[in-house]
């Protein structure tokens, strides 16, 4: 029990000691009554010194730490900023391959809508070159464009690629006819468009298309069958009386060639007054007109 009080009053003593040489210390430095003991004064500066280096060393690894932690901090935040905003911009601004793909071919629909051919092609051959030069349909639009600003040869070879994928299609069957007539190769044309004709008996259309094809290759009556036959599935087309009309006058049959130019002329009227009128292909190689 002595031994712990004497413990108690030696630490007290101990604290008082530096307490009063703290004091004394402050009295030097600020210039304070210290005592008269000039000795005092070098022995308090260097307890007052070696105290400062403590706490300095003590206080100065703590402030750098903190300085570090409070800096690795701001540059993990500016990073997650930055990534945070790179993977925005990607969303928004960086569509994935996938996107910008669909997106050409949407934008080749939508300028082939609006009548731009050149930009619609341009739109579904960057969709084809992607990979996807297996798809029918964009391979028949892009014909279809081509057929549109009138390139032809250009027309016939997507369409042959769309028909190896897509056999006996009868759009693609029908067009390929059409492109082969436009560059007068008929005996192929007429191939695709008998086989069309199988495939669609009631579209007038394709009748017309045999019609002018036999009658380019010198088949007068299977040419006059073939007109006959687009009149009967659609009298109201005066483009079917012109060519049937033609043909009776190639034929030296006058008198049924009026009667023909003469209900073309009439129906002629009524799509004057309801849209566009259609031309006979020898109108279009310059033959002069009934109705002019």
């Amino acid at each position: 029990m002595e031994e712990l009080k004497k413990h108690k009053r030696e630490d007290i003593e101990e604290k008082k000691s530096v307490f009063d040489a703290d004091q004394v210390a402050h009295e030097v430095i600020t210039g304070e009554d210290a005592g008269s003991d000039e000795e005092v004064k070098p022995a308090v500066k260097r307890h007052l010194k070696s105290k400062t280096v403590k706490k300095e060393q003590k206080t100065v690894p703590q402030i750098q730490e903190k300085l570090k932690v409070a800096a690795f901090a701001s540059v993990s935040a500016a990073e997650r900023i930055l990534n945070g905003l790179s993977k925005a911009y990607e969303s928004v601004f960086v569509a994935p391959p996938e996107a910008k793909i669909n997106y050409n071919k949407e934008q080749g629909f939508k300028f082939f809508d609006k009548g731009d051919y050149e930009k619609a092609r341009d739109s579904f051959l960057s969709y084809i070159e992607e990979g996807n030069d297996k798809d029918a349909n964009i391979l028949y639009m892009i014909a279809m464009c081509h057929k549109n600003l009138e390139e032809f040869k250009e027309a016939i070879e997507y369409l042959r690629k769309a028909d190896k994928l897509e056999k006996d299609d009868p759009n693609i069957i029908t067009e390929l006819g059409d492109c082969l007539l436009s560059i007068e190769e008929y005996p192929e044309a007429m191939t695709f468009l008998k086989k069309a004709s199988d495939i669609h008996p009631d579209e007038a259309d394709i009748y017309y298309h045999l019609g002018t094809c036999s009658e380019k290759t010198g088949s007068i009556e299977e040419a006059k069958k073939y007109y006959k036959k687009a009149i009967d599935l659609e009298p109201r087309q005066a483009v079917y009386y012109q060519a049937l009309g033609f043909v009776y006058e190639t034929s030296g049959n006058h008198k049924d060639a009026i009667v023909c130019f003469k209900k073309a002329m009439d129906v002629e009227k009524v799509q004057k007054r309801g849209g566009g009128v259609k031309k006979h292909e020898n109108i279009r190689h310059g033959q002069k007109a009934f109705s002019q």
